[in-house]
């Protein structure tokens, strides 16, 4: 667990200013609900717009699916027209440079913390980290630290800044104070826990010194505009930044078109979806609204009201009065728990050596759990996971329909047999658990959400060495797992933007590039130097589309080819047992037509088929119904003969009781020679598969 920085550290900044929630805070114990879903096929969703007495009105908050930022800006309605302002504000922000240059470092302060946090999960022994850490991680803190230093010179010499952010001076100072301390510690030759809660308070703090400096308010949800008669001027408090909620208050003057941050004494506690009551005296009446409760209950609700009854805001004076518990203005609270990534810390340091060497003590043909010491909860329904070959890690991006519905790509990492989550979760409002009704576009830190169902629907491009997730038409995107970031996104091909894309787009890595199946039997290559999509010119038989639930493509390295398992959707339809091949250099199709297809039929499951090169077979992700000795064998396909076999592999079978199981991520890792799996719940199961002693028989009609 880590610990709050030393009590003068602490005290030399507002807590809202160096302080992040421990992961273990007390819960409160009202009634957790659920926020009713929002229409997604609206554009802006989410937002705000307050309209005066003269009918001028004010647009502001959201997300906006289609803008490139995510962020739907500020608009002003005067005359019956609306007019986008958030260009003519920027270009009079003084301030606008220090807003766009702190976004570069709040990237730098984040790349440097996943650095950091990777090494740290890692386990490796101490002289191998002490070799590490000056060439990753601090080499890019001491980086950050020296464009701390310029930014905080350039903006002392800007005009005005210290009338528009009157404690801006020591909150720099302290920043770069603490920039060096991780710098110190880092120099130490080791990572602990501490210097990456400190790394991620570090950011959170250059976070709010870049909202500070913006033309208009962070980006943020259902927080309601208020309209104060007297003054002439709206008011917005709050709001949801779907991984924090906020308690800034800020007014904007309709005349000059100019947003104010104020800075009041004292604020209501952060909160979203409140409502106001304009009182007519320069004052405004705040009502309601909730925080959050970090439920990790099955479709459980994620917010409480904040019970602390009204507040009111005097505009004139600057001031929030009233009946409940004030906090410091500005402050943000997080979920907490395993919502958070501090979670993940605790327990004993990891420790690699120890784990591989139990890896080596699996017995053959026995599937068994690791029991990491942390969990990620909630379960991650729907999906599947991928194997990153390059940096020895296991990604899992699943969740949506009736599941967790974040933007976080789990990271496993099987050198230590740790779990890492690598920012705070965040939830789309109102869209948790609403089965395909997952908002697209990018959300306010530039992310997309995960789409009503994964499956196959992302993979590991080996070339660009990076994850692309295709489950939200009409856009590809990118996540970078070196950075633990989305990074980018591109248009995809007609092809592969269509009506229920994400259920049936079927991805597996090649060499030249990440291969794609669509649901008419075409097959797209990803080209990582022009980052687009390319068909490939099939010819020979017709190749089946992928299905819902049952189709898998793999790549058959030892005689280049695809090979292409489906089945028709549902519980009821039968496996035919074929298996179509595409040879890479002639990209003809033909069948396989395997010995057994027949029997084949009793197979439940075709979602997760994996390539055993070691091997040369196929195993399937599922397992038989119950044999005359009560077993459930599990199926494989053997490239070299043609033929569909079955062995005994037994432990705890990630399929599950019923030999299916929808939320399974198999992967077979080559470095160690061993399966690994993924359930719902993030158990995490390994395999050490040797065939000649796993009873293997041809499969057999029942």
């Amino acid at each position: 667990m880590f610990r709050p920085l030393a009590i003068l550290v602490v005290l030399s900044l507002p807590p809202s200013w160096c302080s992040l929630p421990t992961c273990n805070a007390a819960e409160p114990k009202p009634h957790p609900y659920r926020l009713p879903a929002t229409d997604i096929k609206q554009r802006v969703i989410w937002g705000s717009v307050c309209e005066a007495p003269d009918g001028t009105a004010l647009s502001f908050g959201g997300e906006d699916q289609e803008a490139n930022d995510g962020q739907a800006h500020t608009r002003l309605r005067v005359n019956g027209q609306w007019l986008e302002l958030y260009g003519e504000m920027a270009k009079a922000n003084p301030l606008q440079p220090f807003h766009e240059d702190a976004w570069e470092l709040v990237d730098g302060q984040k790349h440097a913390l996943a650095v950091a946090r990777s090494l740290y999960l890692e386990g490796l022994p101490p002289e191998e980290l002490r070799r590490q850490i000056p060439s990753t991680a601090l080499h890019r803190q001491q980086r950050l630290t020296a464009e701390l230093d310029v930014w905080a010179a350039l903006l002392g010499r800007a005009p005005g800044w210290e009338k528009r952010l009157p404690d801006a001076a020591r909150r720099v100072e302290f920043i770069e104070s603490e920039s060096k301390a991780i710098v110190a510690s880092l120099q130490q030759g080791d990572i602990t826990a501490d210097t990456l809660a400190r790394m991620r308070r570090t950011q959170v703090l250059i976070e709010k010194m870049r909202d500070d400096t913006g033309a208009e308010p962070p980006p943020r949800a259902l927080s309601a505009i208020a309209y104060e008669p007297r003054s002439k001027l709206f008011v917005l408090f709050g709001g949801d930044h779907c991984d924090y909620l906020t308690n800034d208050t800020w007014v904007f003057d309709p005349v000059v078109r100019r947003w104010a941050l104020r800075h009041p004494p004292a604020a209501p506690a952060p909160r979203a979806n409140h409502t106001w009551k304009a009182n007519r005296d320069g004052t405004l009446t705040l009502i309601g609204g909730y925080t959050y409760f970090s439920n990790t209950d099955y479709m459980g609700g994620q917010y409480i009201d904040s019970g602390d009854g009204d507040w009111t805001y005097d505009v004139a004076a600057n001031k929030w009065t009233g009946g409940g518990k004030s906090e410091p203005a500005d402050s943000r609270t997080y979920r907490t728990g395993p919502f958070l990534p501090e979670y993940f810390f605790d327990g004993p340091k990891p420790d690699a050596a120890e784990f591989q060497a139990k890896l080596k003590t699996l017995p053959a043909n026995v599937w068994t759990k690791t029991n990491p010491p942390r969990m990620p909860q909630m379960n991650r329904d729907w999906g599947s996971a991928v194997l990153d070959p390059d940096r020895d890690l296991l990604l899992r991006f699943s969740g949506g329909h009736c599941a967790h519905g974040g933007t976080d790509v789990l990271t496993f990492h099987p050198a230590s047999n740790r779990w890492e989550l690598c920012y705070p979760v965040e939830f789309p409002l109102g869209q948790l658990y609403t089965n395909t009704e997952y908002p697209s576009g990018l959300n306010f830190n530039g992310r997309p959400w995960v789409s009503g169902h994964t499956y196959q629907n992302y993979g590991i491009d080996p070339v660009l060495k990076k994850m692309l997730f295709l489950g939200h038409a009409p856009f590809g995107y990118l996540y970078d797992p070196d950075r633990a970031e989305w990074t980018a996104r591109s248009p995809l091909p007609k092809a592969m933007s269509y009506s229920g894309s994400m259920y049936t787009l079927t991805t597996t890595p090649t060499p030249q590039g990440l291969i794609c199946w669509t649901e008419q039997g075409q097959v797209f290559r990803f080209d990582a130097l022009a980052s687009r999509w390319n068909e490939l010119p099939l010819t020979g038989e017709r190749l089946p589309g992928s299905v819902v639930d049952n189709s898998t493509v793999v790549y058959d390295a030892r005689r280049d080819r695809m090979l292409f398992l489906r089945k028709q959707y549902g519980d009821k339809t039968k496996y035919d047992g074929e298996i179509y091949s595409l040879d890479m250099k002639s990209l003809k199709v033909d069948r396989r037509s395997p010995v057994g297809k027949e029997a084949a039929a009793t197979i439940p499951y075709l979602c997760q088929v994996r390539v055993d090169p070691a091997h040369d077979l196929l195993l399937v992700g599922a397992t038989l119904a119950p044999g005359g000795d009560g077993f459930r064998r599990t199926p494989a396909y053997d490239c070299a003969k043609n033929k569909w076999v079955s062995f005994k592999i037994t432990g705890d079978d990630p399929s599950g009781k019923a030999g299916r199981n929808v939320s399974l991520g198999l992967m077979y890792d080559a470095r160690r020679d061993l399966f690994w799996a993924m359930d719902a719940r993030s158990e995490v199961f390994v395999l050490r598969f040797d065939p000649k002693s796993a009873d293997a028989t041809d499969l057999l009609v029942p």
